[in-house]
């Protein structure tokens, strides 16, 4: 249905028509409203062989110029593919009358393989191309063939699909086809071509051939006629194109969604708060897959999504419930989809039905049911290409209080386009833009609150397991594994300083050491967890300085503790401390701490406990020496 085929206005209802392709090997090209044809062989010399690229373009400057140049006051027949369908009838009967070559002319369109459209205008905008490619100026265009090609002055370009016998998917195959190939093919320059090459190539072609339709009164009033309905339903009509640069399918597959399903929650959202309700919606699902399959209804609107919309603005909910609900309601629209392209969907079976009831029998219960009726009311109609090829893609509403809306889902961006009878397209695109922006601000906040929960899982589990080893070592202490000693090792030990440089040797600052046995197992555990110098940057607090004992003393394995001395109250202790640090300023040697909970709250840091360093702040000042920082 993709060439050689078209749409035929009649009465009681449009037929379609397709004509043979061995004898209807030619191209009508429409400019300022008059249509031309030219063969794409080389007839009759060579029958089978197609002309080349640069023989195609002679022929379209040919048109080109023939149109520009021609002044006749030409009758607009394209105009008459505009209107209501059953006037379109009585204006093709019209035509006919006018004229008896009017009839063979139309047959030559009809059964052209496709349609191109070289129009004079430079659309710029989003909102002027997607119109030029929607409907244009309405008389260089003839709307009931399947296929047209739309070439802008300004080199931009775009199709027109006639829906009833074709759809999108291959439509835009056909299209990224196009591009591919002429990205492939060693094209020429058709700008600088030689002009005796030229004239050459030309003089082989037969020119094309001008459809000069006659006209007539009637034929003229209904021209006339057809231009008045197409201007006013042109504009009756809302096209908003939205261009969403927020992101894209690729962060949507980071939340672990179907792209299309999450897009079309968004759409049920934007309509529920631009509403206050949800409609029927269509999605179209293609099945392909089969044999003269061509679509299936893929319903958006379902009982989860209606939960979604209604937890997405209840102020009761917080945004764990507000996700978990859309996730729910993204993955019952996917296992619809899937249903739908399988052929296991409802819509074109019940279809199905009600064709092959005859006439004369009675209408089943189901058919007239208001419910049924409600069901089928497509006010919001969607369906989506994602190809990178396009830049707008969009249609008219189906039914008069609906939207169409037209969506492309691309890696880092959303299309849409919105067009109504005045209903506030607009509008519904802001509500569309907000509904997204909404719910990836949701998801990014949950996956934060999630992993802040399983970090806070890691924190109370790595406190655990250092509560565990401090008790394993104080286990040791009292079975003679722990050896206390106050003697400082005369061995230099190696030391590990957060400090960018070692302070003057005149003026040494104030440090607490903690010494361990470098073969010490729980440390070797704890380092192997997390590298001891992000530890030493993230954590630390109060300890400035590592030290190894290279000199073993007791079994292998074993803590080696240098303590320090204490006294029985605590403010003889501070006052200690006090005169220790003293001495060490003096003296240029460190004091060491053999607390066991400084010991303990090291080994936590580094086996990744976040929160030491301000649980370790916030003890700071505390009087109690024998109570581990990683209590509560």
């Amino acid at each position: 249905y993709l060439f050689n085929y078209a749409r035929i206005a009649g009465s009681p209802a449009d037929s379609a028509v397709g004509f043979p392709t061995e004898t209807n090997n030619h191209i009508t090209v429409v400019r300022n409203g008059k249509f031309y044809i030219f063969e794409t062989l080389h007839l009759p010399s060579k029958p089978s062989s197609v002309l080349s690229p640069r023989e195609i373009m002679i022929q379209l400057e040919r048109i080109k110029k023939m149109a520009d140049d021609d002044n006749t006051n030409v009758p607009e027949v394209g105009i008459l593919s505009t209107g209501q369908r059953d006037q379109a009838a009585k204006d093709r009967t019209t035509l006919f009358e006018a004229h008896f070559s009017n009839r063979a002319h139309m047959a030559k369109i009809e059964s052209s393989i496709f349609v191109l459209c070289l129009d004079s205008t430079s659309p710029s905008t989003s909102e002027e191309f997607s119109r030029a490619c929607w409907h244009g100026d309405g008389a260089s265009r003839w709307f009931d063939k399947c296929f047209q090609l739309i070439v802008f002055a300004n080199g931009r370009a775009g199709m027109n699909g006639e829906h009833s016998k074709m759809d999108a998917t291959p439509t835009s195959r056909l299209c990224r086809f196009m591009i591919d190939e002429a990205q492939a093919r060693d094209l020429p320059d058709f700008r600088n071509l030689n002009a005796e090459d030229l004239y050459e190539c030309a003089s082989a072609l037969d020119k094309p051939k001008p459809l000069n339709f006659v006209t007539s009164k009637a034929l003229d009033k209904a021209i006339a006629d057809a231009h008045v309905y197409f201007k006013t339903t042109v504009e009756a009509h809302e096209m908003v194109p939205t261009e969403f640069k927020g992101y894209g399918k690729g962060l949507i597959k980071a939340f672990k969604m179907s792209p299309d399903a999450y897009v079309q929650m968004a759409l049920q959202l934007a309509y529920y708060r631009k509403h206050g309700e949800l409609v029927a919606t269509y999605e179209s699902a293609a099945t392909r897959k089969y044999r003269h399959g061509r679509t299936e209804t893929a319903r958006s609107c379902s009982i989860e999504s209606k939960a979604f919309c209604e937890a997405m603005d209840n102020p009761d909910m917080d945004l764990k419930a507000r996700a978990a609900a859309c996730r729910a309601a993204v993955a019952r629209h996917a296992k619809y989809t899937a249903w739908a392209v399988d052929g296991q969907a409802v819509d074109r079976h019940l279809l199905g039905l009600r064709l092959i009831r005859k006439p004369e029998e009675p209408v089943p219960a189901i058919f007239s049911d208001p419910v049924f009726a409600r069901s089928c009311r497509w006010r919001l109609s969607t369906s989506q290409i994602s190809d990178d090829c396009f830049i707008a893609y969009g249609w008219g509403e189906v039914v008069p209080d609906g939207y169409g809306c037209a969506y492309m889902v691309k890696e880092r961006e959303l299309y849409f386009c919105v067009t109504s009878l005045q209903l506030g397209s607009r509008e519904f695109g802001q509500h569309i833009v907000d509904a997204l922006e909404d719910m990836r601000f949701m998801f990014e906040e949950v996956r934060k609150i999630e992993k802040a929960e399983a970090a806070q899982a890691a924190l109370v589990a790595a406190a655990l397991e250092a509560e565990r080893a401090a008790a394993e070592a104080t286990q040791r202490a009292n079975q003679g594994d722990l050896e206390i000693s106050t003697a400082v090792s005369t061995a230099a030990p190696a030391l590990i300083s957060r400090s960018p440089s070692p302070p003057a040797v005149s003026s040494p600052a104030p440090r607490t050491s903690l010494f361990f046995q470098k073969d010490d197992p729980v440390l070797r555990t704890a380092l192997a967890r997390n590298a001891m110098a992000t530890a030493q940057e993230k954590y630390w607090s109060g300890i400035d300085d590592i030290a190894f004992d290279d000199t073993p003393t007791g079994s292998l394995g074993s803590l080696r503790i240098k303590a320090k001395p204490t006294s029985p109250t605590s403010s003889s202790a501070n006052m200690s401390g006090m005169r220790s640090r003293s001495g060490s300023q003096q003296s240029g040697v460190r004091p060491r701490s053999d607390s066991g909970a400084q010991k303990r709250t090291f080994l936590a840091i580094l086996m990744g406990e976040d929160s030491v360093l301000g649980r370790i702040r916030a003890r700071r000042g505390t009087t109690s020496s024998n109570k581990s920082p990683l209590a509560p």
